[in-house]
């Protein structure tokens, strides 16, 4: 019942186009209905040698209601099967903008192949249970109620006998209707793990052709479709039984009709004409009767998907927006962590440990620390991916979570070490986040960004098409790239996560003074392991496990002898020794 619940906020938006089609079934039905009670009159009317005007009067009903079955047949499906895929449309639609307000921490826990199934084959079953589902299942009780009134009309006993094993067909329904949903769940589930194992393998081929793995994932996706095969199987065993069992009761009662019409045709208290009309109506129930496993099916497969669809629906984002009525970010003030904590779900030890540090409007922050310290933990405290679990970060002296989630976002650049590009020119993906910027802004951006010379020897300059998250471009020009996306957005704040770790150092040097070059009051937040690039910085913080461990310039670190020194100590050696190889 809730499943059918969450249909209607989007059929009663074009419940008039669905009555109108309904209408429209009920009518045909109705006049399909008419044509056995008109053989009947003919037929009985033939033992009176009715002359050819009467025999043409009865052809010429026939021809009008086969006229009037092509408009019928037309309006239930211009309106019904158009209503199910505006329906669809609407769905689809609220289930991407959806998908957008959900966080990193929903996205953590799914596939994208179980997303796409979602949006594609369960959606497809909704839309098959709207349209042809209902129409179906509208249709076969019509004309099984007026088809069984109608036998009444016409030999009450008879119709009675003959229909005594159809609620043989009821039992039926209850006995697999539960059975047969958790069958269809299973079978869609599964095909969310095919759909995932395709893309997954798409989207990572380079690697497979590289590690020869072809013939492996081949191995894989046939013995995915061969247990696809078989959960479907079990679907189909259940309705090889069903369904057959419903014709068999069909045949059971037209075989009673035949025998029982007969007798009373012979004994003559059934006319010939009634006889045929009787039949006729029985055989108009096969129909409803067959449909009405078809649309069970129809009817499992779209409750189903409606739930896995709803799921996402129901699934809300962990970080809440401001309050109504907050205050705008004009400007960003000064930056500060007051003893903040911060745990990752399902984790057992933190990620940070009271981290305290403020960083004054305009100023840069270095960050440097091992693998798993807590550097890009830090920033994406900053860009509200994640909330604390214990302390505050405020900006401008106010909370975080009292800024808008939309205007904060907007006024920080993102660099990460792995930027993601999306398949379109290369300038779609720099002004991505500023589409009005000029062509003299755009290359004043590629110059910083040290991506000129780069441009200059792509074969349609910005216009190039990079392909499937950039496969075209080096790790070093996705990177700068990205660099030129976060710089065109002129943001407040700029956030380097390890952003120069494909490039070498010189050209981390020259990208490093151009950005310092520009007259800004942005904040800047640089994440790296070479210490080159954050030696420039106002203040240095050295992190370990979650926690600050050494705090202060480049130089008062480096004469305290402590890790930082350490650390640049090594470094210095290596570039050493890598010049003078």
């Amino acid at each position: 019942m809730e499943n059918l619940k969450s249909f209607w906020p989007y059929i009663s938006k074009y419940q008039r186009e669905l009555v109108l089609g309904i209408v429209a079934l009920i009518i045909t039905d109705s006049i399909t209905l008419v044509v056995p009670w008109l053989i009947k009159e003919f037929i009985d009317v033939l033992p009176g040698k009715p002359s050819s005007e009467i025999l043409v009067k009865y052809a010429f009903l026939l021809l009008l209601i086969a006229l009037f079955l092509v408009v019928g047949r037309y309006g239930w499906r211009m309106y019904m099967f158009g209503a199910s895929r505006k329906i669809e449309f609407d769905i689809l639609n609220r289930l991407f903008s959806h998908l957008l307000t959900l966080d990193r921490a929903w996205y953590l826990k799914q596939t994208t192949g179980d997303i796409m199934s979602r949006a594609t084959n369960d959606l497809r079953a909704v839309r098959e249970f709207i349209g042809l589902g209902v129409l179906i299942l509208i249709d076969a009780v019509f004309v099984i109620i007026t088809a069984m009134s109608m036998m009444s009309w016409i030999n009450a006993d008879l119709a009675l006998k003959v229909l005594l094993p159809l609620p043989f067909i009821s039992f039926l329904f209850f006995y697999f209707v539960k059975e047969i949903g958790k069958r269809h769940k299973a079978v869609q589930e599964h095909l969310a793990l095919i759909t995932g194992h395709v893309q997954e393998n798409l989207a990572g081929i380079r690697v497979l052709h590289a590690f020869v793995q072809e013939e492996n994932e081949k191995r894989k996706f046939a013995e995915l479709n061969n247990e696809y095969i078989k959960k479907n199987l079990h679907v189909t065993r259940m309705f090889g039984i069903f369904t057959p069992t419903m014709v068999f009761v069909i045949g059971v009662a037209a075989m009673l009709s035949l025998w029982l019409g007969g007798k009373a045709v012979i004994g003559g208290s059934m006319t010939l004409g009634s006889f045929v009309a009787f039949n006729g109506y029985l055989m108009l129930l096969s129909w409803p009767m067959m449909g009405i496993g078809y649309v069970f099916n129809l009817t499992q497969k779209g409750m189903v998907a409606m739930s896995r669809i709803h799921e996402i629906f129901k699934a809300q984002p962990e970080i809440k927006p401001a309050l109504e009525g907050a205050g705008s970010l004009e400007p960003m003030g000064d930056i500060e962590f007051q003893g903040l904590q911060f745990t990752y779900p399902d984790a057992e030890t933190p990620s940070l440990r009271g981290v305290d540090i403020k960083i004054p409007r305009g100023q840069t922050l270095g960050v440097v620390g091992v693998i798993g310290s807590g550097k890009t933990t830090l920033a994406q405290m900053l860009l509200r991916f994640y909330d604390p679990t214990a302390g505050a970060l405020l900006i401008g002296n106010r909370p975080i979570k009292e800024i808008s989630l939309q205007k904060l976002r907007d006024s920080i650049g993102y660099v990460s070490q792995e930027p993601f590009l999306f398949s379109t020119s290369i300038r779609d993906n720099i002004v991505l986040g500023r589409g009005s910027a000029t062509d003299l802004e755009l290359e004043e951006i590629i110059r910083i960004a040290g991506l000129s010379k780069d441009v200059a020897r792509f074969p349609e300059g910005l216009e190039t098409l990079i392909g499937e998250r950039g496969v075209s471009l080096s790790g070093g020009q996705k990177q700068r790239v990205a660099l030129a996306r976060a710089l065109i957005k002129k943001p407040e704040v700029l956030i380097l996560d390890d952003a120069f770790s494909s490039l070498d150092s010189d050209t981390e040097e020259e990208i490093l003074r151009n950005i310092q070059g520009q007259p800004s009051q942005t904040t800047t937040l640089i994440i790296s392991h070479r210490l080159s690039a954050v030696r420039d910085a106002d203040q240095i913080i050295v992190m370990d496990a979650g926690k600050i461990l050494e705090q202060g310039s480049h130089v008062s670190l480096s004469r305290a002898g402590g890790v930082y020194a350490g650390l640049f100590q090594n470094q210095s050696l290596a570039r050493e020794m890598e010049i003078f190889l």
